[in-house]
């Protein structure tokens, strides 16, 4: 190497090498500091790639993972309602049965079925009261099918579980039904002899009474009426909409006064408790598949963060030990720095 003055390309080199030691020690620096082998772009480009798409993922199992959950709480609460309609259709059929005993007379089957209305009023408190988040989980009528709720499971618009309208029916008389207030006198003179089947409004609740009309003597639930109450009298009638699964069942009570009428009770409790049931079984189901679903989706996530963090995160043994040898290497390079500009000085003694 000739030994020049102008250009010392011993420093030159001593001093690039000085600047890529403290390049990489910064490096190793940073991801020391924030835990994370890619902090930029420039530290991996690909690796950034895969890592923004596996936090997408990762975001949309977790907020996956939280819908689920509340779908479970929602069928939940769904499920508890219908808990409660079937123990009163339950005591309907006991009630029936009781009435459909001919050694009761008609001021004992008159009790029954005042008892039994109440229980339908309750059962279609239950479903008006029935909601979550604002939604209503028992508005379905008793013959609905398709989609009623979207549980939404991760990132992917596709990747859902689907709740059919089948286990949100209606389990009181009907959502349509409609209530007219008697307007004329007539609407109760004129009736011929014989028992109708007219409403009261109970808090806000129609409820069902027997007005029995005999000649001149009118009876609301055997007890004297004026006829010139008639206002205070509503009929029923159903909208456009379709009944609730107790529909069937509230006709059959309202018409129930002998042996014959409280058996057809008996048989449309039967078949309403058992509705109720198959209601019940569709939202088990639904809740197990959700809970199951749950359990998938919090190991995909763990997984994915797991697989991200190989690729993203700082592994803290071999970034201390480059941290060691950038640290060396920098000490060297300064050293050697200091060596090169010093070389200069060799052409002073050929002068002398």
């Amino acid at each position: 190497m000739p030994a020049v003055l102008n250009t010392n390309v011993a420093s030159l080199w001593a001093s690039k090498n000085l600047l890529g030691a403290q390049s990489k020690m910064a490096d190793s620096v940073e991801r020391l500091s924030s835990g994370l082998r890619i902090n930029r772009a420039r530290d991996d480009a690909a690796g950034l790639g895969i890592a923004t798409t596996l936090t997408n993922q990762i975001n949309g199992a977790n907020q996956g993972a939280r819908n689920l959950n509340d779908g479970i709480s929602m069928v939940q609460t769904a499920e508890g309602a219908i808990a409660a309609a079937a123990e009163m259709g339950q005591r309907i059929l006991t009630l029936a049965t009781q009435g459909a005993n001919s050694t009761y007379g008609p001021a004992e089957r008159s009790a029954l079925k005042a008892e039994m209305q109440q229980l339908i009023v309750s059962i279609n408190s239950i479903t008006n009261r029935t909601t979550f988040s604002t939604n209503s989980l028992l508005n379905e009528s008793a013959t609905a099918t398709g989609i009623k709720f979207t549980i939404q499971i991760s990132n992917t618009s596709t990747d859902v579980v689907n709740l059919d309208a089948a286990a949100f029916r209606n389990v009181g008389t009907a959502s349509t039904f409609t209530y007219t207030a008697l307007t004329a006198d007539t609407d109760v003179s004129g009736l011929a002899d014989g028992n109708y089947t007219r409403y009261v409004d109970v808090g806000g609740v129609k409820v069902a009474k027997t007005l029995n009309v005999n000649g001149s003597d009118y009876l609301l639930d055997g007890l004297a009426f004026d006829k010139a109450n008639y206002a205070t009298l509503y009929t029923q009638s159903v909208g456009a909409g379709a009944a609730g699964s107790a529909a069937a069942l509230s006709t059959a009570i309202n018409s129930a006064d002998n042996t014959a009428t409280f058996q057809a009770v008996q048989t449309a409790a039967s078949t309403y408790v058992t509705a109720l049931s198959t209601q019940r079984s569709l939202l088990g189901a639904y809740q197990n598949q959700l809970e199951y679903t749950v359990s998938n989706v919090t190991a995909l996530s763990a997984n994915l963060s797991a697989a991200k963090s190989r690729v993203i995160d700082t592994d803290y043994a071999a970034e201390t030990a480059n941290l060691t040898k950038g640290q060396i290497l920098q000490q060297a390079a300064t050293a050697m720095l200091a060596q090169a500009n010093q070389m200069p000085n060799v052409i002073l003694t050929l002068l002398k």
